[in-house]
């Protein structure tokens, strides 16, 4: 079985990336300008301005500025927090395949133990569940 955490994490670190690669138009020596993107199957996309080719890269850094969400990268700051919180604490007994989650329950494998992946990781993996690598059996 694939690990739950690391499920999430790798979900979790996906949207960040998408989110921090989000770009706003902003004015710019641009705004007086035909500006075009052309998109042909097969081929890389390319910028005219006035009709005449120019450097996509140039443009981007000259009329767009980073523009993630703050509320998304915060909220996924805490669940990667939520997810370092919900470790394993450790095995039941020592040949034990089954392990406990360190935080909920007692955190201690002989006093009211939680399994882990426990209910709180459950709950989070619940809007992946239509992802290829989501695991049925992680379903609360």
């Amino acid at each position: 079985m694939t690990d739950l955490a690391d499920f999430l994490r790798a979900r979790y670190t996906e949207t960040r990336q998408r989110e921090q690669a989000k770009r706003m138009v902003v004015p710019s020596v641009f705004d007086d300008h035909d500006v075009e993107w052309r998109y042909n199957l097969g081929e890389p996309e390319t910028l005219y301005v006035n009709g005449h080719p120019y450097p996509a890269e140039e443009y981007t850094e000259i009329a767009t500025r980073p523009a993630p969400d703050p509320d998304v990268i915060a909220d996924l700051d805490v669940k990667l927090a939520l997810l370092d919180e919900h470790e394993p604490g450790g095995r039941y007994w020592p040949d034990s395949p089954r392990q406990y989650c360190k935080t909920c329950g007692s955190g201690e494998p002989n006093e009211y133990p939680t399994d882990w992946p426990c209910p709180t990781l459950r709950i989070l993996a619940r809007p992946f569940a239509g992802h290829p690598g989501y695991q049925e059996d992680w379903a609360t």
